[in-house]
């Protein structure tokens, strides 16, 4: 057996690959073993042929869509039924683009999932964003119901379009204003 010098940059390289190697076998457990993913999904990610540098990138893109799971399933208390896709969504993203971790992941999510966070709370603002058809006859809108009114003139006469009291029987009166926006490619002639 050929005798490995422990001095300059060596051993610090070693304790790398070896940190490296052990957090890939860690996150591709996650992943296999919550039946998120399979080993052939994620071999981009484990790959060895790529220099140590693109091996800690591809670490890194594991280690964030290992957060947002675990953010799903602890916090939103989601299930394998809604996972399963966004984790997909997200290895696609990830297969295809550098390490982002400011990416917005636009996640479907039915409304049943969330009705027990929406039900009895109350919001600042609540905001959906709903788009149909497709290229230049896609058409997005977008409903906003927010305490704050969309202009500030608006303060000044009351004229929210819902009422606390109509939702609470009177606990405490708030206004909420109601936006909606509508964009369209189509044009018109």
């Amino acid at each position: 057996m050929e005798a490995v010098s422990l001095t300059g940059i060596t051993p610090v390289q070693m304790l790398l690959e070896i940190g490296l190697d052990k957090m890939k076998k860690d996150y591709v457990n996650f992943f296999i073993g919550q039946e998120l993913a399979t080993l052939t999904s994620l071999d981009c990610f484990i790959s060895t042929s790529v220099d140590l540098q693109e091996q800690v990138h591809c670490v890194q893109k594991l280690c964030h869509m290992l957060e947002i799971m675990v953010s799903c399933t602890v916090l939103l208390q989601f299930k394998h039924e809604s996972l399963f896709p966004w984790t997909q969504i997200c290895i696609k993203y990830y297969r295809e683009n550098p390490l982002d971790e400011k990416h917005v992941f636009q996640l479907p999510v039915s409304s049943a999932l969330v009705k027990k966070f929406y039900q009895d709370s109350h919001p600042e603002v609540w905001k959906v964003d709903i788009s149909s058809g497709h290229g230049p006859k896609e058409v997005k809108t977008t409903w906003q119901v927010s305490t704050n009114p969309p202009v500030e003139h608006m303060i000044s006469n009351n004229t929210g379009l819902l009422s606390d009291s109509t939702v609470n029987a009177g606990i405490e009166e708030k206004m909420y204003f109601i936006t909606v926006v509508k964009c369209s490619q189509v044009h018109f002639r």
